[in-house]
């Protein structure tokens, strides 16, 4: 089993959400802050669209006792690029960006280390047509600043003019809410 791994990824040890988080599982799922939630039979994952969502969303956890980083590797909770991999050292978890079978192009996943990978979570309503997988590609922040112009907010939805494809393009922030209270 493994989980889908879209943008940037927040996972966690399902074992650490039993113990830690005040409600277990069920109270975690009601409290994530987005639709991506996704999940095996040991692992977790939350996706955002932009590094700075993700680590807000680390903090909070980080009040509530969920440890992300001991002496320089991740603990308990590991953030991962969808590109990259993850961000730190990590010994309790894979990454593969080339996952998927016969009828799907490349995406990216995240397992316990050892554990085969017969099954990827995905998101309910997760289409592949449709997804960040298929049409995401990486540019770096000051290549963004530079390449597009931003056109209009709509909610946490932000709307930006691509100068060198023509094309529009957005991004969701996610909204922030306190876990746990």
């Amino acid at each position: 089993m493994a989980v889908l791994i879209e943008a940037i990824s927040v996972v966690i040890r399902l074992e650490t959400i039993v113990a830690k988080y005040r409600g277990g599982v069920e109270q975690y799922v009601r409290d994530c802050p987005n639709s991506t939630l996704c999940m095996d039979k040991d692992i977790v994952r939350v996706g955002f669209m932009t590094t700075s969502d993700a680590i807000d969303f680390v903090k909070g956890l980080e009040k509530d006792g969920f440890r992300c980083v001991t002496d320089g590797e991740y603990d308990e909770i590991a953030i991962v690029d969808q590109f990259e991999g993850f961000f730190r050292p990590c010994d309790w978890l894979e990454f593969t960006n080339s996952a998927g079978g016969k009828n799907i192009e490349r995406i990216s996943a995240c397992k316990i280390k050892g554990a085969p990978i017969d099954y990827i979570s995905k998101p309910e309503g997760w289409n592949y047509e449709t997804s960040i997988s298929k049409r995401a590609m990486y540019v770096d922040a000051d290549e963004f600043a530079a390449r597009t112009t931003f056109l209009q907010r709509k909610g946490n939805v932000y709307f930006y003019l691509d100068k060198l494809t023509g094309e529009e393009v957005c991004f969701q922030r996610t909204i922030k809410r306190n876990l746990n209270s």
